[in-house]
Formats: structure tokens, C-alpha cells, sequence
């Protein structure tokens, strides 16, 4: 029961995108990152931008590697812990972008998070001497790095119908680098 439990942390966020998709659908921006509204007061949109997505196939290719991380690192979260860990990383996403990208004006996508997660993860992972944890951080590393130099390939821009904010997968990241001590902790507390 604790396994299916777990399991509905990582599928309340597929499902609360899902929802937040469907409702923009028809044009409703109450949910996207838009710059100039989160200066004039909305300050829900630093957060809830991460949620909502451009197309179905933008949806798709980030609930896909939601449930990549869920299958990898889904035991390491209570649901308080793992509802901290989103609520965190999506903050962490939402400012780096208004405060350090300030020629984004809209943004929308789980891809940020999505990079913070897999490093807070691969750090518990290392913690507890898994050492593919120390693959994922390379690897994601490597990725965001490339990314930032060349920019992400135009067939995923084509395939999202928006450009790929690189930018957000950087955020993500440092964001997750900067939070994982707390879920190293937390988990440890939890272990014993």
C-alpha cells in the first residue's frame, strides 16, 4: 500500500498538468509564466507556468520523463516531502527566469522541474551509495551545458510549437543542487 501510495504524489502532478492543459485550451492564460502580470502582482503564475504546457506533444514528452524520475526515485518522498520538492523547484524555476531572464516574457513547461528533480534524486541516490546517482548528475550536467552552448535541437522547438527555454533546465538544476541537502536529510530522518 505505501508503494501505491507513493505512486499518487507523482500522479496527482501528471494530473494536475493534464488539467491545466485542458483548461488553456481554449486560450485560457491565467495559468502561463507571463512576465509583465507577475511584475503588476499575479505571483501564482511563477508557479503555475511550470504546469501548464504548449501543445499535447509538449505534455506528453514531459508527464513521459515524470514518470521516468517516479519509477527511479518515487521511494525517496513522503507525500509532504515530494509536494516541498515541486513546490521548490518550481519557485526556484519561476524566479531564476523573472530575475535572470529578463527578455522571457512567457514560459510554460514542467522541463525546469523536471531537471531539478532527477539532481535531487541522483543526490539521495549517491547518499545512499547508489552510484548511477553520480550518472544522472554527469549526464544532466553534460546536457544543460551542451544546451546552453548550442541550444536545443530545432526539431524539439518544431515538435512543442515554442522555443525550448533552455534557460529553465539551468534553473531547474541549480535550484535542485541548492535544495538537495534538505531531502538528503529528510530521507535519512526517515530511515532511521
Amino acid at each position: 500500500m505505501l508503494i501505491q501510495h507513493r505512486w499518487l504524489n507523482w500522479l496527482f502532478i501528471g494530473l494536475l498538468c493534464l488539467i491545466i492543459y485542458a483548461i488553456s485550451a481554449d486560450n485560457i492564460t491565467v495559468f502561463d509564466y507571463n512576465r509583465e502580470l507577475i511584475i503588476d502582482g499575479e505571483y501564482w503564475r511563477l508557479l503555475s507556468g511550470n504546469f501548464n504546457h504548449t501543445n499535447i506533444y509538449h505534455l506528453l514528452l514531459n508527464l513521459s520523463a515524470l514518470a521516468v524520475m517516479a519509477g527511479l526515485h518515487y521511494r525517496y518522498y513522503s507525500s509532504a516531502a515530494y509536494a516541498s520538492l515541486i513546490l521548490c523547484l518550481s519557485i526556484g524555476v519561476g524566479i531564476g527566469i523573472l530575475w535572470l531572464s529578463p527578455s522571457t516574457h512567457l514560459y510554460v513547461g514542467l522541463s525546469g522541474v523536471l531537471h531539478g528533480i532527477i539532481i535531487v534524486g541522483a543526490i539521495v541516490d549517491i547518499s545512499k551509495r547508489y552510484y548511477s546517482g553520480y550518472v544522472l548528475i554527469i549526464g544532466t550536467i553534460i546536457k544543460v551545458v551542451n544546451e546552453q552552448l548550442f541550444n536545443s535541437p530545432i526539431e524539439m522547438s518544431q515538435l512543442i510549437e515554442a522555443t525550448v527555454l533552455t534557460e529553465a533546465h539551468l534553473y531547474g538544476l541549480v535550484t535542485g543542487f541548492i535544495i538537495a541537502p534538505l531531502f538528503v536529510y529528510l530521507n535519512k530522518k526517515k530511515s532511521a
